[in-house]
Order: C-alpha cells, then sequence, then structure tokens
C-alpha cells in the first residue's frame, strides 16, 4: 500500500474521530455535555485545586521545618603584605516548630477548609448558570422550530391558493387585483419562512456552540417533554425549597464564617508567641599547609535546642488596624448574605408570576389557536367553492398566523419559565 493511500486512510479516520454525531440530544443531555466541555467551567474548577492546596498548606503550619545551609567565605586584607586568603566552609540544619501562636493556626485552618467549600461551591454556581444558558438557548431552538413549521405550513397554503386564482384569472373569473393580493401573500409567507429559518440556524448555532460541539459535528437535538401547563405551587413553599437548594446562600453562610475566623487571625497578633528551634552545624577552615579537615570538623560540630517567646509590646495600631479591617470584611459578608435572600425571594417571585402569566396564556391561546384553525379552514373552502373573496382569506390568515405567534411565545415562555423555576427549587 501506497504512503499516499495511508495518508488518505489516517485523513478520514480523523475526521471521522472528530466529526462525532451529536443526535437526538434531549435537554439533559445537552446540560450534560455543556458541563463536560466547557472551558469556562473547567477554569472555575481550577479555584478547587488551589483552595486544597491552602488548606494542605494551613495544617502543615502546625509542623516541625528543616532546612539545611551550606556555605563557603574567603576572608584577607588586600593592604597587608604577603596577606593569603582564609577559607572557610561550614554545613548546618536547621529546625523550628510552633508550640504556642494565639490561635492563629487554629483560625488559619478553619478559614481554609470554608474557602475549599466555597471553591466547590463556585462550581457549583457556574454549573447552574451554564444550566440556564443551555436551556434558554434550547428553548429558543423549539420555539423557532416550531415557528418554522408554522410559516412552512403557511407558505404551502399560500402557493396552493395562488395556484387556484391563477387557473380562476386565466379563465376571466378573478380581477388583477385579487391576483396580486394572492401573489403579495405568497411573497409575504415565504420572506416570513426565510426570516424564522435564518433566526433558526443562528440559534441552532448558538447552542452547538455553547456545547462546544464541532462545526462538523452532525448535531440535533428533541423536543422538549411533551408538558401540559400546570397550576404553580405556592409562593412560600417555592421560597423555602429555591432557599434550601441556593447555592449563593451557602456561599454567603460560608463566607461569613471564614470572615470571623479571619477575625481570630487577627487577634493572634496580640499574644504573645511560643516557638522550638534546634540546629546542627559544624565546619572547618582551611590554610595551604594544614588543613586538619576531619579534626575540625570533629571539633567544630555544635548543636542547640531554643525555646523562643515572641511579646508583642508596641506596634503602633498594627494589630488593631488588622482586627478592623477583618471586622469590615465580616460586615460585608453578611450585608452580602442579606442582599443574597432579598434577590431570591425576588427572583423566586417574579419566576413564579411569570410561569402562572405564561400558563394562562397557554391556555387561552391553545382554545384561539384551535378556533382560528377552524375558521381558517372553513375560510379556505368557501374561498374554493367562490363564497369569499382573496382580501378576507388573506385576513383570516394574518389571525390565524398571529394566533400561532402568541401561542408558540406563551408555551415556550412557560416552560422556560418552569424549567428555571425548577432548577432554582432543586426539581429540574
Amino acid at each position: 500500500m501506497s504512503f499516499s493511500r495511508i495518508a488518505l486512510i489516517l485523513l478520514a479516520a480523523a475526521s471521522a474521530l472528530f466529526a462525532q454525531s451529536y443526535q437526538n440530544l434531549t435537554l439533559q443531555n445537552c446540560i450534560e455535555i455543556a458541563k463536560k466541555s466547557s472551558l469556562s467551567l473547567a477554569s472555575t474548577r481550577l479555584g478547587e485545586r488551589t483552595a486544597g492546596s491552602a488548606l494542605t498548606q494551613a495544617k502543615n503550619a502546625r509542623l516541625p521545618d528543616l532546612r539545611g545551609n551550606i556555605s563557603q567565605s574567603a576572608a584577607g586584607n588586600p593592604l597587608l603584605e604577603n596577606s593569603q586568603n582564609r577559607y572557610a566552609f561550614s554545613l548546618g540544619l536547621n529546625s523550628s516548630m510552633p508550640i504556642f501562636t494565639g490561635g492563629r493556626i487554629v483560625h488559619s485552618v478553619n478559614q481554609a477548609e470554608h474557602r475549599k467549600e466555597i471553591a466547590t461551591l463556585n462550581s457549583d454556581a457556574a454549573e447552574r448558570t451554564l444550566s440556564e444558558y443551555v436551556i434558554k438557548a434550547f428553548m429558543q431552538v423549539w420555539s423557532l422550530t416550531e415557528s418554522e413549521a408554522a410559516a412552512r405550513a403557511a407558505l404551502a397554503l399560500s402557493k396552493r391558493m395562488l395556484a387556484r386564482d391563477s387557473v380562476l384569472f386565466n379563465a376571466g373569473s378573478y380581477t388583477t387585483s385579487d391576483l396580486a393580493l394572492a401573489f403579495a401573500q405568497v411573497a409575504s409567507d415565504s420572506l416570513n419562512l426565510l426570516q424564522t429559518q435564518s433566526n433558526l440556524t443562528q440559534s441552532y448555532t448558538a447552542l452547538r456552540q455553547l456545547l462546544e460541539i464541532p462545526q462538523n459535528s452532525s448535531f440535533s437535538v428533541l423536543p422538549p417533554d411533551s408538558a401540559k401547563p400546570e397550576t404553580t405551587e405556592n409562593y412560600s413553599s417555592l421560597l423555602k425549597s429555591a432557599q434550601n437548594n441556593s447555592i449563593d446562600k451557602k456561599i454567603d453562610s460560608l463566607s461569613v464564617l471564614a470572615a470571623k475566623e479571619a477575625i481570630g487571625i487577627a487577634k493572634a497578633a496580640r499574644y504573645p508567641s511560643v516557638s522550638l528551634s534546634g540546629s546542627l552545624n559544624s565546619g572547618f577552615r582551611w590554610e595551604i599547609d594544614d588543613p586538619k579537615y576531619p579534626k575540625q570538623l570533629k571539633n567544630g560540630f555544635g548543636y542547640s535546642a531554643t525555646i523562643g517567646i515572641n511579646i508583642p509590646i508596641i506596634d503602633w495600631g498594627a494589630a488593631a488596624d488588622g482586627i478592623l479591617q477583618a471586622q469590615v470584611v465580616e460586615e460585608r459578608a453578611q450585608i452580602s448574605a442579606l442582599n443574597t435572600q432579598k434577590q431570591l425571594e425576588n427572583a423566586i417571585e417574579q419566576l413564579v408570576l411569570q410561569v402562572e402569566t405564561y400558563r394562562v396564556q397557554w391556555e387561552v391561546s391553545s382554545v384561539q389557536l384551535d378556533a382560528g384553525r377552524l375558521s381558517l379552514e372553513k375560510s379556505v373552502q368557501q374561498h374554493e367553492l367562490g363564497m369569499l373573496d382573496i382580501s378576507s382569506l388573506v385576513q383570516q390568515q394574518t389571525i390565524f398566523n398571529n394566533s400561532q405567534i402568541k401561542h408558540n411565545q406563551a408555551k415556550y415562555s412557560y416552560l422556560l419559565s418552569k424549567s428555571l423555576l425548577d432548577l432554582q427549587t432543586g426539581n429540574f
């Protein structure tokens, strides 16, 4: 087999690998794909790694450290005649560990634990936000899909009427103005179909890009689960569920706790600290004629153990300023928690109102759509029998098309609002 043939086979295999099929995806499938492939979500998750490392370092602050040192020096006097350089070499090990820090380490560990939990919750919050984007894009696709089907049906009817009216015009039964109205209706429906198809293509593209699906991949989605408009639960129970499911409220609670630990760290600066340190060291100096390295190492070997107490006496207000700064951070965290609660109440209230409003609109528009369809079918029959002029038929078509638009808007506005409400309350 030639090299060119092998290259073509490998290229085809690579193309097949990258052009994966994403067919018949449900809304849940789309959300799962977005979570797995989102680069922004992957970037947010990096915060969990750094927070975990910070927690490990905070815990390790309790342990003794170990440091080694090696040095070599040369000394001499260039101003003296026949001065020779003297060389010295030293080795040493040093270690220290905290015994008492006024609670600084304990508070630092607790704070790092809270921040690690916050980092995890930040990833969860990013996932939820991404899910909202996917839900909105998915519903937009299907809203435009139904609009495109309605526009296609309207154009088919207009073309059918134009074909019939053209025959009647050639037979002398129709005027030029009647035929012009039929042509205008076909042109209007054709333009409406093209615009709807363009919007649908853009919506498909937006959803595909949101899922990070390659352009050359086969991509299609299934319609939303069949649902009927249902009466919404009362606001109080929905708000309670949303509060229990709120990631932002959990983050605020942990932020307040982390801020309290920061106050403890700042207060530790007022207390004495006690540490234990020790060292082992040796070294030697050598001359040109008599180095005696082993003997110098033996005689120069030494050790030390020290308990040190560091007592703050005058810091010119540094500790007080640190405590004040930490207290202000805590107050801000508490204010943020109150603001989050208020925003959640407003969001749930608005979603409840939207769901109920769109539910009623969907039910009413369904009745109007059925009535409009019957009226249009009757008008078409009357027009075909010559009992209704083209102008009246076009008017009836316009009424029916408007009822379809209202029904489509109400239906998908309800499904969107209901999905977002379910997502907030943990029922999605």
